[in-house]
């Protein structure tokens, strides 16, 4: 008997959100607002060529006075959550250590705005940016921490094709003076 009554409980909250999404679509539609769209933004869908494997090649440093470490990495993208999100799987030898990161990409249609989140094993937490198109660069910001100091990051795409792109990181510590702390360039592999 215990069982039938956690099953009509839940019945009866799956749906509530049934009714409670018929209600919202039925008032929206009285106020003379048409549903908004849904489904896989097409800023994303035209990103189709991205899915696959690639290989990353780049240099950085911690900061402007520092050498140039190379370092080389094996990237696969996919499509998550419907197609609604390009997931970034990252792995490769950084200072040498191992790194492995997850990205995920979407583009935001109320702000008009890339939202993009990054993780990986040497921060171990969520860094989150958002950005615009700039012509034929895509340019995303926000802020990261580094022993207890903001650090703003600005990251930019530019020369995308379908087979190759280069990629800019950019690190200031007051938002006015940048300095470039990673770039390197994604090749598709065959």
């Amino acid at each position: 008997m215990k069982n039938f009554w956690g099953f009509l409980a839940l019945i009866l909250v799956i749906g509530g959100f049934f009714i409670t999404g018929i209600s919202a679509q039925e008032g929206m539609e009285e106020a003379g607002q048409p549903m908004p769209e849904m489904g896989p933004p097409q800023q994303i869908k035209d990103m189709a060529f991205m899915v696959g494997d690639w290989t990353y090649k780049g240099r950085m440093r911690m900061t402007p006075d520092d050498e140039w470490i190379e370092h080389e990495a094996k990237v696969t993208n996919s499509y998550v959550a419907g197609g609604a999100a390009l997931q970034m799987e990252y792995s490769g030898a950084m200072m040498g250590m191992e790194m492995h990161g997850l990205g995920l990409t979407t583009y935001d249609r109320e702000t008009g705005e890339w939202q993009d989140m990054w993780v990986d094993n040497f921060g171990a937490r969520i860094s989150l940016y958002t950005g615009k198109d700039e012509g034929n660069k895509r340019v995303s910001s926000g802020k990261d921490f580094m022993g207890g100091q903001v650090i703003y990051t600005r990251v930019t795409s530019y020369d995308i094709t379908p087979t190759e792109f280069k990629w800019q990181m950019e690190n200031s510590t007051d938002g006015e003076n940048w300095y470039t702390s990673m770039e390197g360039v994604y090749t598709k592999n065959k």
